[in-house]
């Protein structure tokens, strides 16, 4: 033990964050010493592939300590997440079988356990130590709001959405919405269809047939990978800012039929079809309590304009609120809170 820490103290403490996006992979790292944050880089790599550029810029870190972690946010289709810890609940939600399943205190988070294999060999050049679930960013991140009456909170990625409702604490509804499904749908209709014929269905984005794969070979792979975790304590964070919108009022909402001429056909527009989508999935679907929403709490992990909090509250009547979150530095407090 004195050793540990007298070796601790003499190198330092790197952690690498891998965050994946359809255009894009961010490699952020953070060196420490004596626990305290000396540098930090994010180095951006085209595409979602592993280079050999990638690999040598995080080679070149883990050579200089023998102390470096490595975390990868998961961005599998199949993940998602259920307002129970109970196994005979999940068949509603997803295939127990096929999924890594996380109860956080009353709720649970899943991924898909095929797609935690291909992760372990996709970065097999380096390693990775954690795979955190983005449901875990988003409660660290909303510690401060989710204990209080039901309400909306949303995480927004280049590549996707996740929606969720909490109250007290406890998770009552998740949708994950892959945005580059809808964005493929979206090339295939113009190709093949009018304009004015474009129908976009939520309900197929998330559709990931796993009945034909084989994992009882590889699961066993798992053991090799850390579990999607979840952390108690996060640092209390800044107050949300607000933005203020002089935009016009956007025309009617008309769903994902809005003609491409019209107003909002942009990544905005397309965000606040997802969220009103599953808004009425939270009212309708008897699986779910569904309670009355008045208020909607947006972390934005990237470029976002005006105009989804535009539409949420002329065309839904919601109190929003926006939150810029740094998803570097959230992994950062994840991984910190494990290894520090």
């Amino acid at each position: 033990m004195i050793l540990s820490k007298i070796l601790h103290s003499l190198y330092l403490k790197i952690y690498i964050s891998i965050i994946v996006s359809n255009s894009k992979t961010d490699v952020c790292v953070h060196t420490l010493k004596n626990n305290k944050v000396r540098d930090s880089y994010v180095q951006s790599f085209k595409g979602s592939d592993v280079t050999q550029e990638m690999i040598s810029f995080i080679q070149s870190f883990m050579n200089e300590t023998p102390f470096y972690y490595i975390s990868l946010l998961d961005y599998s289709v199949s993940q998602g997440a259920m307002p129970s810890c109970d196994d005979k609940e999940f068949s509603k939600y997803s295939d127990l079988e096929t999924s890594q399943v996380i109860c956080h205190n009353g709720w649970s988070s899943f991924t898909s356990k095929v797609d935690l294999i291909n992760f372990d060999k996709k970065y097999a050049a380096f390693g990775l130590d954690f795979v955190f679930s983005p449901y875990t960013i988003l409660k660290n991140f909303f510690k401060d709001k989710i204990n209080s009456q039901a309400a909306l909170f949303v995480l927004v990625q280049e590549d996707s959405l996740i929606v969720t409702v909490f109250e007290d604490s406890m998770l009552k509804y998740s949708e994950y919405v892959n945005m580059k499904i809808d964005k493929l749908d979206e090339s295939l209709s113009i190709i093949d269809t009018d304009k004015d014929e474009l129908d976009f269905d939520l309900d197929d984005l998330n559709a990931v047939n796993l009945e034909e794969i084989d994992v009882d070979d590889d699961l066993e792979d798992l053991d090799d990978l850390a579990d999607i975790e979840d952390l108690d304590s996060i640092d209390d964070l800044e107050d949300f800012t607000e933005v203020k919108v002089q935009s016009p009022k956007p025309s009617a909402v008309r769903g994902y039929k809005e003609d491409m001429s019209g107003v909002g056909f942009n990544e905005d527009y397309k965000r606040f079809s997802a969220i009103q989508s599953a808004l009425n999935q939270f009212y309708n679907d008897r699986k779910y309590e569904s309670k009355f929403i008045e208020s909607i709490y947006i972390a934005a992990a990237c470029d976002m304009e005006n105009d989804l909090k535009n539409y949420l509250e002329e065309e839904l009547f919601l109190k929003v609120y926006v939150r810029q979150l740094n998803m570097c530095e959230e992994m950062l407090d994840l991984v910190k809170r494990e290894k520090i």
